[in-house]
């Protein structure tokens, strides 16, 4: 198995991956319905992000199958904070049949060194509370809660 920054051949396979965390989120919390060709949109949104300087998109491969993947970006912040820039963990999927097996920590592994080469000091994510999977993956890796996102649907 390797992490590599995901090409054009490895498309099909994040969206496989992709489609099958996000149905994970639908299903734990109605926030997250899906739209009618849901594939075909991801797809786009996701050759946009492989196209730009700011994001890594990289994917786990398994003889040539695409096991896991992640996008990273590099943010702006506030011009009312001293930060300029920061790291932003867009996402990070392990197939359910795979995980467990260090894929995602060899992924944070690369996203991190991105970080550090690019002078990210400062990495933020987004989990869902629901989420048993990925929390306690974060947590264990030194991620810290700092803000509590809260909704209401009027």
């Amino acid at each position: 198995m390797e992490v590599v920054p995901a090409q054009d051949s490895h498309v099909d396979g994040i969206v496989e991956a992709w489609e099958e965390f996000a149905i994970f989120h639908e299903d734990k919390d109605p926030r997250y319905p899906m739209v009618d060709n849901v594939r075909t949109g991801f797809e786009g949104y996701l050759r946009g992000l492989m196209a730009a300087e700011d994001t890594l998109v990289l994917v786990a491969v398994e003889e040539e199958n695409v096991v896991g993947y992640s996008i990273a970006q590099i943010r702006n912040s506030s011009p009312a904070f001293q930060r300029e820039k920061f790291g932003f963990i867009d996402s990070m999927a392990v197939l359910s049949t795979c995980r467990r097996q260090g894929i995602g920590t060899l992924m944070l592994e690369r996203i991190m060194d991105w970080f550090r080469s690019e002078n990210i000091d400062m990495i933020e994510l987004t989990v869902a509370i629901a989420n048993q999977v990925g929390y306690p993956f974060w947590k264990k890796h030194g991620f810290k809660p700092y803000l509590h996102h809260l909704y209401l649907k009027t």
